[in-house]
């Protein structure tokens, strides 16, 4: 009984340390190289590797080599069951601003393992605030202005719903 309990505690053990020390920052590079196959790039930033996650300040993301926005602070924690992306400062480029909010102030994107076929966003910027799901069986995007603000840059995307909440809906 005791080799069992001490083998047990071992692979937990052993699960914890690869998870702390993982390399974190590869996983950023093999994100990153993934994300050049469409055009995507961001570059500038600062990596920061920590117990639980990763942060980057300063990045500029590109997209077909033309400059979309500046991100202050992006913070990844990933935990085996809870995983989050808090985004900070996010300011759009001004040739965006006629199709996007021109600040998203703090942005937060949530998976968890009790709800692994959706994604949960919320976000408060500009815009006012925001709420959203992503449907990933489905494929469909859904975002909320419960508390709309300046919207009138990408008034054309969305739908006012029956409650009088504008929405954007969309799938991929």
């Amino acid at each position: 009984m005791q080799m069992v309990k001490r083998i047990i505690g071992g692979f937990f053990l052993l699960i914890l340390f690869l998870w702390l020390f993982a390399p974190k920052q590869e996983l950023y590079y093999l994100l990153e190289k993934s994300l050049k196959k469409n055009d995507i790039i961001i570059s500038n930033e600062r990596l920061k590797d920590t117990w639980f996650g990763l942060n980057i300040e300063n990045a500029d993301i590109y997209v077909k080599g033309a400059k979309m926005a500046h991100v202050d602070e992006l913070k990844f924690n990933i935990f085996f069951f809870y995983n989050t992306l808090m985004l900070k400062g996010v300011t759009t480029n001004e040739a965006m601003h006629n199709v996007a909010p021109k600040v998203i102030d703090e942005s937060l994107v949530k998976y968890s393992i009790l709800n692994p076929l959706h994604i949960e966003l919320n976000g408060l910027g500009s815009f006012g605030t925001m709420e959203g799901k992503v449907a990933l069986l489905n494929k469909e995007v859904k975002v909320l202005f419960p508390v709309a603000k300046d919207i009138k840059a990408f008034r054309k995307f969305l739908k006012k719903d029956e409650t009088g909440v504008w929405q954007y809906e969309t799938t991929y």
